[in-house]
């Protein structure tokens, strides 16, 4: 069996209601966020005893998938980010300290 990141949840490990807001666990992957494949294409929960013999390899598979959304390892500082950009969150509040 191979580990594949959850078809249900994207590898979120929750899903969300689209009408309340709500979001719970993910029932397919129990909130990992990846499951067991197995030769015939069927996806499995992967067991909770299973956890600390496929923690690396699920540690690696959630970077790769951070690095896929844009992550580069390091926190922006609010007005670093350009979402922020041209509101009060985006305004270096240092910017006046240097002399």
């Amino acid at each position: 069996m191979q580990i594949v990141r959850c078809i249900s949840c994207d590898g979120f490990g929750w899903v969300e209601d689209d009408f309340t807001g709500e979001s719970s666990d993910c029932d397919w992957c129990a909130g990992i966020g990846y499951v067991y494949r197995d030769d015939q294409g069927v996806d499995h929960k992967i067991p909770r005893e299973d956890w600390e013999q496929v923690a690396s390899q699920l540690e690696a598979l959630e970077t790769q998938r951070l690095r896929e959304m844009g992550y580069q390892g390091a926190a922006k500082k609010p007005w670093e980010q350009n979402i922020r950009e041209g509101t009060k969150g985006g305004e270096n509040p240092y910017a006046d300290d240097a002399d």
